[in-house]
């Protein structure tokens, strides 16, 4: 409706001498109101809200390689429904567990350690864990009796898969993960690192290349 009066007066300006000064002043004055109706109207304009975003999450990739790993798992169950019982969480330990520390400090990048198989008749193929990490901070300096532990992060998950033969032990790498976002550490280690590593589950798959023993109720 403004821009059809501004029209008209412009109009009625360059058409009528008499009325061409106060009405070229008018269309510009007209113009100028437009105008700042548009930027106010811009202004006003509700800003849409930003996706939230969760400090916590994953990356995808990390996640799409998590549902392949729980769809193998699943599929090699029901093609050994034995696998899980074939080696007790009490043949399976971890040792010679560290911290490896990244550019950042303070902020551990990995944990290593030594995964032991003590079975005796099957060969470790797949595995789970709960890693705990402590920090324990002394509250008297160079007094490791004041030392206070405090959990700073823990984690459960299934281990890279690794052939661990009767007997024998293999080196693992579990990786700490950053933020997601920033890429900023999750945690930082400010006194001593404390670090606890249990196994949860265990699998012993059988494999066409490298057969596992007969089970025991297998025998006549």
């Amino acid at each position: 409706m403004v821009w059809i009066i501004a029209a008209g007066v412009l109009l009625l300006a360059l058409l009528t001498p008499k009325f061409r000064k106060f009405g070229l002043a008018l269309a510009g004055a007209t113009i100028v109101i437009i105008v700042a109706l548009i930027l106010l109207n811009e202004r006003n304009k509700p800003n849409p809200a930003p996706a939230a975003i969760d400090s916590k999450a994953r990356p995808a990739a990390h996640g799409r390689l998590l549902d392949l790993d729980d769809y193998r798992i699943e599929r090699q169950d029901k093609d050994d429904p034995e696998a899980k019982n074939r080696i007790s969480l009490s043949e399976v330990r971890f040792g010679q567990i560290k911290p490896t520390f990244g550019p950042q400090a303070n902020a551990i990048q990995s944990i290593q350690a030594r995964l032991y198989n003590d079975s005796k008749r099957f060969s470790l193929t797949d595995y789970s864990y709960y890693l705990v990490v402590h920090d324990c901070v002394e509250s008297t300096p160079r007094d490791p009796s004041t030392a206070q532990c405090t959990v700073v992060y823990d984690q459960r998950q299934r281990g890279t898969p690794v052939a661990v033969p009767p007997s024998q032990a293999r080196d693992i790498t579990i990786s700490i993960p950053v933020d997601s976002v920033t890429f900023a550490p999750t945690f930082k280690i400010l006194g001593e690192p404390r670090i606890e590593l249990t196994p949860t589950d265990t699998r012993a798959y059988r494999s066409a290349e490298q057969p596992q023993p007969a089970d025991a109720s297998a025998g006549g």
